[in-house]
Order: C-alpha cells, then structure tokens, then sequence
C-alpha cells in the first residue's frame, strides 16, 4: 500500500491511496471462509458448501467490505502519524469510486480529499474591546417586585366584598340554561382568581361579590384555556366536551392577602441575613436581583458579539471546497448544494468559531472537571426542589438525582458544555476590554430583537444549556 499527498492549495490536498492484491487478499479469503462456515445451499450440508461458490456469489461484495475497511484505518493512521491538523473527515471521491470494477480489478487507486485547518495568531487582551450592556433596572418594575414580595409574605384575610386582586371560593354546578340546572349535572368546589377572569363583564361582575352570591357563566369564554375550565369544574380536559358550557358559581367565602407591612420583619424574611434596614436598602437589593437575573441574557449577547469580533480579528481563511464537499458528505439527508451554497458564509463562521473556541481552550487551560459537574448539578438540583417546598433535602436524594443525570450521556455532555461556556465568557471578561453600556431591560430586548430578527445572525447567535 502506498499513500501520496498532493497539495491543492495552502488549506486543501487529495490523498491518493494506491491498493495492491497483497493487500487486502488475506483478509477477503478470511471472510470468505467466515462465509463458507455458515453458509447453507440446497444439496449441501450447512458448513459445506464448495469454496468456489462461495467466492463467485460473495466474492465482490466481501472484497468491496474488506478493502474499505483497510482505507479508512490506513487514511486515519496516515493523518495521525504526519500529525495533519484536518478539519472535518476526508472525504473519499466519490466519482472515481464510480470507476471501479470490483469484478476485475486487483489493483485500486482510490482519492480522498482533505481540509487543513489554518494556523491561528490569536491572544485575548485589551486590545479587542467589546460591548458589555449593564441592565439598569427601573423603578417601575422594583416596585411590582416590592409588590409580590410583601404579597408573599402577607397575612391571609377573609373580607365580606371582594375586590380585583381576591379569590373566590365556591360551587360550580352545571347548568341546562340561564336558570334552570342540569338534572344530575356535574358540580365541583374550587378557587376562582377574579384577576385571572378573560371575561371582562364577569370580571366587573365579580368585583364586590359577597358569599352567597351566583354568577352564571360560560366557562369556555370567562376562563383562559380548555385545560383551566376542566380543572375548575372536576372533569378531564379530553372530556370537556361532554358537559354545558354553562355553570353557575355560587360564592362560598372569599379570601384576601394583605400585603405585609414594608418593616425590618419584611426585610428580613425576603432578605435573611443580609442585615436591611431601610425601605431604600431593600429596594436596591431587589434591583440588585432583577439586574442580576437580567445581566445572564445581557451574556449571551455579550458572548455572540465576543464570536463576531474574534471571527473578524482573526480573518481565519478556509478551504471553501473541501467544506462544500465535507458538508455534503456528513449531510447527505439533511442537506443539498443548493442550501450549503446559501448559507455558506453562516457554514464558514461556525468553522472560524469551533477553530477558535478550541484555540482558547487549549491556550488557557480551560477544563471542566468531574467534581465541578457535580458541584453545579447539586446547585441546580437543590434550587429546583427548594421551589417545591423542600428546603433542606437529603443528601442521598441529590445524590440520587446526580446519578440519574450523569447516566444520560447526552444531558451530561449539555452540562459539560454549559460549564465550559460559562467558563469562556469568564475569560473572555477578563482578558477583553469591556466598553460598559448601561441600557433598560426593555431597550436592550428591542436592541436584542432588532439584531437577530428574521434569522440575519443564524451563524452567530448563541444559545446556552441552562442546566
């Protein structure tokens, strides 16, 4: 066997593989007699059937097999050992293949074409700025969360009138018209949140409701889905259709929350341990929050605008024809010429990016290890149960939850990419230089919108595994 590399190009080369009988005969006659073993024919007994009948029904197939075998273990070692930087695979040409006569042919020459990845000058300083938007949060919007807040933490009362914010308890019964129920109809008590209510007639209805009251109602118009209706009068969503529309509500109690007092006590069951003392600290901690939650979204755009300016800096050159044939080849059911050749330039920067992702990766050291996947997996578990009411759970249980997790090859390797991503835009808000732009949270979605908006940035938006 003997393999040459023809250089096309400073990215681009053809290696030519050149197949003689000697090498791939043994194991061809090998298989054969594989074939031979188990081969079972009318007329012979089953292991017995003559060498040469099987050579002559199996033979070509066998040989096509064997030889491929040998290409694809002999081309990977020659990339190997000549210490070839490729991008993608090689990948075989297909239409001299065409040409061959696996009938009659004893010796093969058989062409693979190969990307080479281009070299990258590349080092992260404050030499590359980049914007960084800063969240500012507005008053508006810490006073709705001062609001839930002290709904959260407010005392349970039970007034005579209703108002907007309150919710009834009560009966639903079902109805054979305005006035007259339905005999053996279906009834159901339930909560009935007056601020949840679609129909704004009912909705005004309901305000300054008293227990005892009766309200008749089509509950396919007043409540928000099929899904909430079902619930509220006790039947099964797919079983809807069965019953009238039409309930009658009859009020049974009504229940209020008022709002805590704005107080060091408020304070200190929102904000355990962080010492507020005044209603101005306590709304600075609230927007200090929000800003936070927000500022991860403001990330990822500052990740995707990171990718555009490496992207641009580097100017990474690539062989346009080889990733054409490489994109074909890998795509074959998903993709056709026509669509590689109009994405083309989205194609080429997610290439420039992975070269560049991996570049700094192995620059800086970067790894995720195993005790920090489980680190952030306990994290994430013990936030998740915390939301339903379990505050302290047992460490067997998380432990439990771990292991389930990282059995599942493809969530571990989203966490493993999720740790690594967090841990380049660490970098990359180390070693860049950060233009601070404070905006709003609503002029940056619009900013944000804007940009990526009818896909114009397919081949640079970002998204991140949130786990």
């Amino acid at each position: 066997m003997n393999i040459v590399q023809e250089n096309k190009g400073p990215l681009e080369a053809v290696l030519k593989v050149e197949l003689k009988e000697e090498d791939y005969k043994d194991q061809v006659a090998k298989e054969l007699k594989n074939f031979q073993r188990k081969a079972q024919m009318p007329g012979f007994r089953p292991g017995k059937v003559p060498f040469g009948m099987v050579k002559k029904l199996y033979g070509k197939s066998v040989k096509a097999e064997e030889v491929n075998k040998i290409l694809a273990d002999a081309v990977l070692d020659y990339v190997k050992k000549n210490e070839l930087n490729i991008l993608g695979h090689p990948v075989p040409d297909q239409e001299k293949a065409k040409e061959i006569d696996w009938e009659n042919q004893d010796e093969f020459e058989f062409f693979y074409h190969i990307g080479l990845s281009p070299e990258i000058d590349l080092d992260l300083s404050e030499d590359i700025e980049v914007d960084y938007y800063k969240i500012k949060v507005s008053d508006d919007i810490v006073d709705n969360y001062l609001k839930d807040i002290r709904r959260r933490f407010g005392k349970m009362t039970s007034p005579g009138v209703a108002e907007k914010d309150d919710v009834l308890f009560g009966e639903f019964t079902e109805m054979e018209s305005e006035e007259q129920p339905k005999p053996d109809g279906q009834t159901n008590k339930a909560n009935l949140y007056i601020q949840y209510i679609k129909d704004e007639e009912l909705k005004n209805k309901l305000i300054g409701a008293k227990p005892g009251a009766s309200y008749v109602m089509d509950i396919l118009k007043a409540l928000e889905s099929d899904a909430e209706a079902a619930a509220m009068v006790g039947v099964k969503k797919e079983e809807l259709a069965n019953y009238s529309p039409l309930f009658r509500f009859t009020v049974e109690s009504i229940s209020r929350v008022e709002p805590a007092e704005i107080n060091e006590e408020l304070f200190e069951k929102a904000a355990p341990g962080k010492g507020i003392k005044t209603e101005e600290e306590f709304r600075d901690f609230i927007a200090d929050n929000i800003s936070q939650q927000y500022q991860g979204d403001a990330d990822k755009h500052f990740k995707n605008l990171v990718r555009e300016k490496l992207i641009e800096v580097t100017d990474l050159d690539l062989p346009d024809d080889f990733l054409k044939k490489w994109l074909l080849d890998a795509n074959k059911q998903e993709l056709t010429p026509e669509q590689i050749e109009k994405d083309f330039d989205n194609f080429k920067d997610t290439f420039r990016w992975q070269l560049i992702e991996n570049h700094l990766i192995k620059q800086n050291k970067l790894e995720v290890k195993t005790e920090e996947v489980n680190e952030h997996l306990e994290q994430y578990i013990r936030t998740q149960l915390k939301q339903y009411g379990q505050e302290d759970p047992e460490q067997s249980m998380i432990n439990e939850f771990i292991k389930n997790i990282t059995s599942n090859e493809e969530e571990i390797k989203k966490v493993y990419e999720h740790l690594f991503e967090k841990k380049l835009t660490e970098l990359f808000k180390e070693k860049l230089k950060l233009k601070e732009i404070e905006i709003s949270f609503d002029d940056f979605v619009k900013l944000v919108t804007e940009k990526y908006q009818g896909g114009q940035a397919s081949g640079t938006k970002d998204t991140e595994t949130e786990k």
